[in-house]
């Protein structure tokens, strides 16, 4: 469609109250009822200004806890690396303690049990460490302990 030569759709100027810009209008157009008056202006003020701060703590407490889920993930990528150091650490001494018997001389059964004990240490600690890191990785949800003595 092409304009008229001679027709504008312009506004211009300060409009203090209400305004149609329309080609045409078919039923009533109604605007608002009394004035408001400025002790109910300035609520309506207090009330988005208390809405914006609200909103504003939300989004600061989901970036902070978002931080402490990236932190608590990067613990648990180190604590799968260690998992791992350690499970090779008991494998040789359990290797070490059958060939030689020198981890704790005179008690062999004790030496090979607790080398078994620290593998199966490791291998829950690399399993949960691993089974946190790929959920955060499909960004599905994990749960923060609340306390850092449990991660």
């Amino acid at each position: 469609m092409s304009e008229q030569p001679g027709t504008r759709n312009e506004l211009s100027g300060h409009v203090g109250g209400n305004v149609v810009q329309a080609g045409a209008i078919h039923g009533d157009v109604v605007f608002g009822g009394a004035p408001i008056s400025p002790e109910v202006r300035e609520a309506q003020r207090h009330w988005a200004q208390r809405q914006q701060g609200i909103a504003a703590a939300e989004v600061a407490q989901a970036a902070a806890g978002h931080r402490r889920a990236q932190q608590y993930v990067t613990v648990m990528r180190w604590r799968r690396r260690i998992s791992v150091l350690s499970l090779l650490l008991a494998g040789a001494a359990v290797v070490w303690e059958q060939m030689h018997g020198w981890v704790l001389p005179g008690r062999q059964q004790m030496g090979v049990l607790a080398a078994l004990l620290l593998g199966a240490a490791s291998v829950i600690g690399w399993v949960r460490a691993t089974w946190i890191i790929r959920r955060w990785n499909a960004r599905k949800a994990i749960k923060v302990p609340r306390s850092r003595l449990y991660w």
